[in-house]
């Protein structure tokens, strides 16, 4: 960076090092820091020496860039840029350029000044992606557009220079900034979100009173436990005890909401595909689509009717003997939503499949579900393929003949290689489970 930068400037310490916070506009920032693979002496460093990671261009690309382009209420947390061999690096406070302050006024004014930065490089120490985001798009060559594309080059961002002293200490400060930064949780994102529409869909199942404004139609999991309280989705963990007296958790609402919502064909609802919120006729009609699914479980399923009256029956319900066992864990709770969506697309309407779900074994020692989606140590298969494995299965039990040859025959081979059969040995392939719905 051969030319001179003064910018407004808060100066603080901590620990050993100086640092200087400054709201500086997306095209400043283009223009003057680099990620750190750029920096000359990158290539001829060790492994050891090298205190970044390589770019994910793909991350850049799809994710990161939509967001801001597309996006009203884009916002970042501080950058934190390495000022790496300056010909100057120098504050001058406020204090120095005025006089007959208050004393309030003199401290403040020691910290408040402006800082000049000229030579050497500036480094994106945190925050190298969002910074090749921005690059990107000031300089016309993101390969997205949106509504607010012409608008980032004047956005304000907030930096915090650094100066490189020596490379142990910088990588350090790296290691730590990235170590203790805790990245949110699945549970803590549909929350918060307010772009995916997964999750957003999936909160109004969970709350008390209808969203948007409406009077109906009601949550149908706004349910709460009688004497606690607390709410009978589970929203801090992704998993329950087996002692829990919660129903489900919300991360498997969540997924049934996709489930849901792909078998009414619509798909890419969130916020990785649309980035921002989709408009709220769309959330209407979505939430309206999952409710109807929803209470058509929670009302047809006897063991799920009865668990979500009277709570306290719930550990005894999922202990792995129970006739009802598997009807009491959330993983199992999106593969119902999964085989309910392939027996509705085999012609079987929604309330007669849910009606069917209750002459299934739902024990966790069936063996139809033995390495399927429960391990031979009673531990749920939390994989994806084998969520929609068990959901086929469930499926085939629902809809049975109304199933199509093709499907059947791929269910019998995928059910046959999670048996462990070897289609080259001489072991017979192992049968389907007899479909509930020919015994109607």
């Amino acid at each position: 960076m051969s030319t001179s930068f003064t910018f407004p400037a808060i100066r603080a310490r901590m620990g050993s090092n100086d640092y200087f916070q400054v709201a500086i506009s997306a095209r400043d920032l283009a223009s003057v820091a680099i990620p750190v693979s750029e920096l000359s002496e990158w290539r001829q460093w060790s492994i050891s020496e090298r205190f970044q990671r390589e770019l994910a261009m793909r991350r850049i690309q799809e994710e990161l860039i939509p967001y801001l382009v597309r996006s009203a209420d884009r916002f970042f947390g501080s950058l934190i840029v390495l000022v790496y061999e300056p010909e100057e690096f120098s504050f001058e406070p406020l204090a120095e350029l005025t006089s007959g302050l208050g004393a309030a006024y003199r401290a403040f004014s020691e910290r408040v000044g402006f800082l000049t930065v000229s030579g050497g490089q500036l480094v994106a120490l945190d925050g190298q992606h969002r910074l090749v985001a921005l690059r990107e798009i000031v300089g016309g060559r993101a390969e997205v557009d949106g509504p607010y594309s012409n608008e980032i080059a004047d956005d304000e961002v907030c930096v915090v220079f650094v100066r490189h002293e020596v490379l142990e200490k910088t990588r350090r400060i790296f290691n730590k900034v990235n170590q203790h930064a805790r990245p949110t949780s699945k549970s803590d994102n549909i929350i918060t979100s307010e772009d995916d529409g997964y999750a957003i869909v999936a909160r109004w199942l969970v709350d008390t009173d209808p969203p948007l404004g409406l009077s109906e139609p009601k949550p149908p999991l706004g349910l709460l436990h009688p004497t606690t309280g607390e709410p009978l989705v589970e929203w801090r963990s992704t998993s329950l005890s087996q002692n829990s007296e919660a129903l489900t958790t919300l991360s498997a609402v969540y997924q049934s909401t996709e489930v849901i919502l792909d078998a009414h064909n619509l798909r890419d609802f969130g916020e990785k595909d649309r980035v921002t919120r989709p408009p709220n006729a769309l959330l209407e009609q979505a939430y309206g689509w999952c409710v109807e699914w929803w209470s058509a479980v929670l009302q047809g399923v006897d063991a799920l009717a009865r668990a979500a009256a009277h709570p306290y029956v719930i550990p005894d319900l999922r202990r792995g003997r129970s006739s009802s066992a598997l009807l009491m864990r959330p993983i199992m709770h999106v593969s119902v939503f999964h085989g309910l969506a392939h027996a509705r697309s085999a012609g079987v309407p929604l309330l007669e499949a849910v009606k069917r779900l209750n002459q299934i074994d739902w024990s966790a020692d069936a063996e139809h579900w033995r390495d399927v989606i429960v391990r031979s140590n009673g531990a749920m298969m939390a994989k994806s393929n084998s969520i929609e494995l068990a959901g086929r299965l469930i499926g085939y039990l629902v809809a049975g003949p109304a199933m199509s040859p093709q499907a059947t025959d791929r269910l019998r081979m995928a059910f046959a290689e999670s048996k462990g059969w070897d289609p080259t040995g001489s072991e017979s392939m192992p049968a389907l489970p007899t479909p509930v719905s020919s015994a109607l």
